[in-house]
């Protein structure tokens, strides 16, 4: 390993460090907030908060993992799942095979 790549690989783990710290404390901070109001009997039926704190959750949590994956592959370092890259092949073939956007059930594919 060269110094020029220690040292792309220190600063890669230090932004993905800074990406995840930030990241998993704003999810942590919103969750004990919907927590809270479920909790609570004047907000516990306050759906349309306790939803846009969940979709917030779920926002953040893929632009983490999202930003995370970035850095780490562009030091040559990201991780593939090889059981997901199989089920998406299936499904691949499977939508060449009938030349449909169904999934491998037959179903309609539901996007959104």
């Amino acid at each position: 390993m060269t110094n020029q790549t220690a040292a792309q690989l220190r600063i890669a783990i230090s932004d993905m460090d800074c990406l995840s710290q930030g990241g998993f404390s704003s999810i942590a901070a919103i969750a004990k907030l919907a927590l809270a109001a479920l909790e609570n009997p004047l907000t516990c039926g306050d759906i349309d908060s306790i939803a846009a704190a969940l979709e917030s959750i779920r926002s953040t949590a893929m632009d983490v993992e999202n930003c995370i994956n970035a850095t780490a592959e562009g030091v040559g370092c990201h991780y593939v799942d090889t059981a997901q890259r199989r089920r998406w092949d299936a499904v691949r073939k499977a939508r060449e095979k009938d030349g449909t956007d169904a999934t491998c059930g037959g179903a309609a594919t539901v996007k959104g």
